[in-house]
């Protein structure tokens, strides 16, 4: 069984609004038609969800919206990643949404985060200094000044939704210790896109090439290294809800198959070895779960000095758990796992990418012990929390 760690009435109410509509909207015929059409999501749905107020959640009310907080933002995410829901909710809302309240002055970001919160732009965050944590290696993307403007050189190779949105965020370093958050538009001299295919057809990819392309800053003052850190600590967080969610859901899948396989006149379910890769699984399933809506109460309380230390830990953990789900399910499934009409194997795809989208597991454990460094812990300590995780 697995548990759901939601208390609170509203949240459990927002939970069943948000699952019904997405029950509806994003069946398995749904999601590979979007997956497979021009721009790789589902536009009229897109537009409904935005309607709803859905893309203005978490916002604040000065940008237009709801200000309901990180808890109700990770519940839109579970559910969304629990159907593998083709849409730009991830890339233009957590990820470019985010950066823009974290980092962006507010008389600059304000209008461009109304616009996202409205569903009228969708946005595009490029990390200049690569996937994961800033610190952890060279940095991809250069800015200076020239002749009073803002030029940024260099490139990301695979950036969530960059060949489809209409604007590009772009962290990027000022000198070896301060950061700026700059925009771009996508037909700007010196900006190149091109699509990047992956295994995973329900989310989309872009390459991003800028030769001295003039940039708008919309930092007021240099960012600190910590600031960039925190903005991917709640990415982090909300990447981790969308493969919780569909961890959980692939795993709902499998025990309804093994409930109705037969084999030797009975449910294969009721085979004493399999029920405990099950157990196991869930488990595994439910302490992400409880994860994952602790690191949202620490965004919500604003503990960023804790969320340090969750956010890696989460990510890794829930993508671990995400891709031995899809795993297990496969094999579960017996000889029909491996074939391209169940969704299992589409869950699986899912799990690979995300795993490289922001951090490897292994990279996120390795910002988990800088972090517990950092915080005075010794090695006898750090050694004795990766032992009980079973990291």
């Amino acid at each position: 069984m697995i548990t759901e760690p939601l208390t609170s009435p509203d949240h459990v109410e927002i939970r069943d609004i948000v699952r019904d509509f997405v029950d509806k909207n994003f069946t398995s015929e749904r999601v590979r038609a979007a997956a497979a059409s021009a721009d790789g999501y589902g536009e009229a749905t897109w537009k409904l969800m935005a309607d709803l107020g859905w893309t203005a959640f978490g916002f604040d009310e000065a940008a237009g919206g709801l200000g309901l907080g990180a808890p109700v933002q990770c519940l839109v995410h579970r559910e969304l990643g629990a159907r593998l829901a083709p849409s730009p909710y991830l890339a233009s809302v957590a990820f470019a949404g985010t950066a823009l309240s974290l980092l962006a002055d507010r008389d600059a970001g304000l209008p461009i985060l109304t616009t996202i919160g409205d569903g009228t732009t969708q946005a595009a965050l490029v990390l200049g200094h690569g996937r994961g944590w800033p610190g952890a290696g060279r940095s991809s993307v250069t800015a200076r000044q020239e002749d009073g403007c803002w030029v940024l050189d260099g490139g990301a190779d695979l950036v969530l939704d960059a060949a489809r949105a209409d604007l590009l965020l772009v962290v990027a370093p000022l000198d070896a210790s301060s950061w700026g958050l700059f925009r771009l538009g996508t037909d700007a001299p010196g900006v190149i896109r091109r699509p990047v295919p992956t295994v995973d057809g329900t989310r989309s990819f872009g390459a991003v090439r800028l030769e001295s392309a003039q940039a708008v800053a919309l930092h007021a003052e240099p960012l600190s290294t910590e600031r960039v850190g925190h903005l991917v600590d709640r990415m982090a967080v909300y990447l981790a809800a969308e493969m919780t969610g569909a961890a959980v859901s692939c795993m709902r899948q499998t025990l309804d198959y093994l409930r109705t396989r037969q084999q030797f006149g009975r449910p294969i379910g009721s085979f004493q070895a399999l029920k405990h890769r099950c157990a196991d699984l869930a488990v595994s399933l439910t302490i992400v779960q409880e994860l994952l809506f602790a690191a949202a109460g620490m965004i919500e309380a604003g503990h960023t000095g804790a969320l340090r230390v969750e956010a890696p830990l989460l990510l890794a953990q829930a993508g671990e758990v995400f891709k031995r789900t899809t795993e297990e399910a496969i094999q579960l499934h017996g000889g029909v796992g491996f074939t391209d009409e169940l969704d299992i194997g589409l869950y699986y795809k899912r799990a690979l990418v995300d795993n490289e989208l922001l951090a490897a597991p292994a990279d996120a454990y390795a910002r988990l012990d800088a972090m517990r460094e950092r915080s005075g812990a010794t090695g006898k300590q750090r050694d004795a929390t990766r032992e009980r995780l079973g990291a």
